[in-house]
């Protein structure tokens, strides 16, 4: 706890050290503070909260400078922080577009992963109704309304994924002190996340497979390794010869290729590893070979977007609901119902967290489905212990039997139950 005493030389000199450095501060002149410690040092210190933040300014020593000197001192470095308060007031205040465009350059660039996609999806969507706006102008309501209707119309984690990116820019220039409003996303309501489940059943890959055939062989060999291998997008699109590993069968990214931060190696079937020579032995055919599986004549050098593709696919198929990441999630839910375990569908998958695997659960219903049955038989044979004989026999599993026979609790039959040897 700081004491407040009048500073005098006398005063100070008076004050003992204690087993811990205590502060006592001028009741005369604003933030001025004498740091007493342990060892009976005494310090003359300037204190003053900015922007909540505590500012400590050191002075000098008691006995090397007097209490009169530390207090013009004080007065000095208050005025100074208060002059430079009233410049930051002054000066003209920021629109939302030039502070994402600091909040890019000099941390999304840095510091997060597909800053360009979030760039594009914000000035799709939001910036040109807030880009020209100062900051302090972009208000809760304003951002509400947007969310709302964007929500609506663009579909809801669309929405919810252009308030992260406002909300990351206000608090950047909040942590930077590029500005002095609040961030306005504080407060709005997201919309409810629903994990999605969606795969190709077999009765549908095998129609997509056919429809695909259509398709050039660059968007056929593209789609089938997003089956086969069950990588993001986003990987698959940048995928490098000299990434993959034909006789170990797998596909290795680095930390600093990988959406987790860490290094992702997928495994690659022998159908995939056939198209991947294919597309190899192709490659080295070229005038200039590219190291990209996927070449293009875009400036990344590789395919950057087969969504025309995949919705002509779909437009054949009759099919609306299905997402190029669904394919990623076919193999592993293909994986849950072959009853794979979950731990190895996550490796399989380069899942980091065990949630994002914990989707495939629901698929894995045969032990369920075993166990169902098991309790179902139990159910039935405690019924024939109360019933008459049997008068036609059904067969409830490879070693049980059972008849109908009179009225029983047991969905109005009684049921007999005999061993089959």
């Amino acid at each position: 706890m700081t004491i407040a005493i009048a500073f005098t030389k006398a005063a100070l000199a008076e004050l003992q050290p204690q087993n811990a450095h205590y502060h006592v501060k001028d009741s005369n002149t604003p933030g001025l503070i004498l740091r007493v410690h342990s060892g009976g040092m005494k310090t003359f210190m300037f204190f003053r909260r900015i922007d909540g933040r505590l500012k400590r300014v050191k002075i000098g020593r008691f006995g090397d400078i007097t209490v009169e000197m530390a207090r013009k001192a004080a007065i000095q470095i208050n005025s100074t922080i208060i002059a430079g308060l009233d410049d930051a007031s002054t000066r003209s205040e920021l629109t939302f577009g030039e502070l994402f465009d600091k909040y890019y350059n000099q941390h999304a660039l840095i510091h997060t992963k597909r800053p360009e996609d979030n760039k594009a999806t914000l000035e799709f969507h939001l910036m040109p109704k807030i880009k020209d706006l100062k900051v302090s102008k972009v208000t809760t309501e304003l951002l509400t309304e947007h969310h709302l209707a964007q929500g609506s119309s663009r579909g809801k984690q669309q929405a919810n994924r252009v308030l992260t990116i406002v909300s990351a820019a206000y608090n950047f220039g909040i942590r930077k002190r590029l500005i002095r409003c609040s961030n306005p996303c504080i407060g709005i309501k997201r919309f409810k996340s629903r994990s999605r489940d969606r795969f190709l059943s077999n009765n549908e890959l095998q129609l997509f497979f056919k429809e695909l055939k259509v398709e050039d062989q660059l968007y056929q060999d593209f789609f089938m390794l997003c089956v086969f291998i069950g990588a993001r997008k986003s990987t698959m699109l940048a995928m490098r010869y000299d990434q993959i590993d034909f006789d170990l069968c797998r596909f290795r990214l680095s930390e600093d290729e990988s959406k987790n931060d860490d290094v992702n190696i997928y495994v690659v079937p022998n159908v995939a590893i056939e198209i991947l020579k294919r597309r190899l032995e192709s490659n080295k055919l070229l005038d200039v070979p590219s190291e990209f599986v996927f070449p293009s004549d875009s400036a990344s050098g590789h395919l950057s977007d087969p969504k025309r593709a995949f919705k002509r696919i779909k437009d054949r198929m009759g099919i609306k609901n299905l997402w190029i990441h669904d394919l990623r999630r076919t193999l592993g839910s293909h994986m849950a119902i072959n009853n794979t375990s979950l731990q190895i569908i996550g490796q399989a998958l380069n899942h980091k967290s065990h949630a994002s695997t914990q989707i495939y659960a629901r698929l894995t219903y045969q032990p369920i489905l075993q166990a169902v049955n098991e309790a179902t038989n139990i159910m039935i044979q405690g019924s024939i212990r109360r019933n008459g004989p049997q008068y036609m026999c059904y067969s409830v599993s490879p070693h049980v039997k059972f008849g109908i026979d009179r009225k029983s609790p047991i969905m109005g039959y009684a049921f007999r139950m005999t061993s089959v040897k």
